[in-house]
């Protein structure tokens, strides 16, 4: 092993991916999972030898179990380095490499969001609506209530997807869905609240670098049967599993200063229906973070051009100085 840092990346739309791969080179390792839903013959040709794809690929459904399950799956497969970081696969870096590589190389200091979740067990067997009005934000409900979206008729994120694959119109297969979610409600308001194992719960963004220190720590309790059982049901348990952990067991991070997320999501430019970043925004995120995600080809061609001609560093980020190796 050379490379000190793993990159860890979650892709369901490997068409993009040469994109993100162009950037990286071998002073990282790479490991991939993607999407086993996602057509891998779009994904590319030949991969550099620093690059991996892992297997076996998993059917990964947003804000399901499968999330976590593949995401473990990739931090066990790069458990030797000394730095994991996860992003996804229309993400791009926003700071030079030598910056970045410099950056994650430091042992002292850890990436991740740890946010405190007020505790609110009245909103058992309620709307999540309940939690946003009384609350704010969702993430409250997540804590006392279970939901199961690893299957495309049960998965809010997925009505077109299902629609296709049963053949079904989409407005006959609305009224399918809501049958099944409406069963599947009654099957899990039956299992029991959740164990006490955790005094308090704790959100933060999927995106995170840890040291292989906190890592080699996380993982033998992220395998514990007890702990897999209490995320299992979660709505986007990714936002909560290893954040959960972390707020309640500080000394997993040994001491290390924190940071929040390296990654850059504009959350105000999503909120108006613009899902993708465009260059000004790649631009702008490398103020404050080391990845920016979301990149599409189609709707940022100049960034694509860029990358292509390896002109991103000087033509999109602005940075100027020796081209990396």
């Amino acid at each position: 092993m050379s490379a000190q840092t793993a990159i860890l990346i979650l892709t369901h739309q490997p068409a993009r991916l040469p994109f993100l791969l162009d950037l990286l080179d071998d002073r990282f390792a790479i490991y991939v999972h993607v999407d086993a839903k996602a057509d891998l013959a779009l994904a590319p040709a030949r991969l550099p030898p620093h690059v991996q794809v892992i297997t076996p690929r998993i059917p990964v459904f947003w804000g399901g179990w499968s999330m976590m399950r593949a995401t473990l799956a990739l931090m066990e497969a790069a458990r030797d380095h000394p730095r994991q970081v996860l992003i996804s696969g229309d993400s791009l870096p926003v700071q030079s490499l030598d910056h970045l590589a410099e950056t994650l190389s430091q042992p002292d200091t850890e990436y991740i969001d740890l946010i405190e979740v007020p505790d609110d067990p009245s909103l058992a067997g309620t709307d999540p609506r309940r939690a946003i009005e009384r609350h704010g934000w969702v993430q409250p409900w997540r804590r006392h209530n279970y939901v199961f979206w690893d299957h495309p008729l049960l998965n809010p994120m997925q009505a077109e997807h299902a629609a296709s694959r049963y053949g079904v119109p989409r407005a006959q297969l609305d009224w399918i869905r809501g049958e099944a979610q409406h069963a599947v409600a009654e099957i899990l308001s039956q299992i029991p609240p959740r164990a006490a194992l955790f005094p308090k719960f704790f959100y933060g963004a999927q995106w995170w670098a840890l040291t292989g220190a906190t890592i080699a720590g996380l993982l033998a309790t992220l395998r514990d049967p007890a702990i897999e059982a209490y995320f299992r049901y979660m709505q986007v348990p990714d936002e909560h599993m290893l954040q959960t952990i972390l707020g309640n067991q500080p000394a997993l991070l040994g001491g290390r200063h924190r940071h929040g997320t390296p990654m850059f999501t504009d959350h105000t430019r999503r909120t108006h229906g613009d899902d993708t970043l465009d260059s000004a925004g790649f631009r702008a995120a490398s103020a404050t973070a080391l990845f920016a995600r979301k990149f599409d080809p189609a709707t940022a061609p100049d960034v694509a051009q860029a990358i292509q001609s390896g002109h991103y560093d000087r033509d999109i980020l602005g940075l100027t100085g020796p081209k990396p190796r």
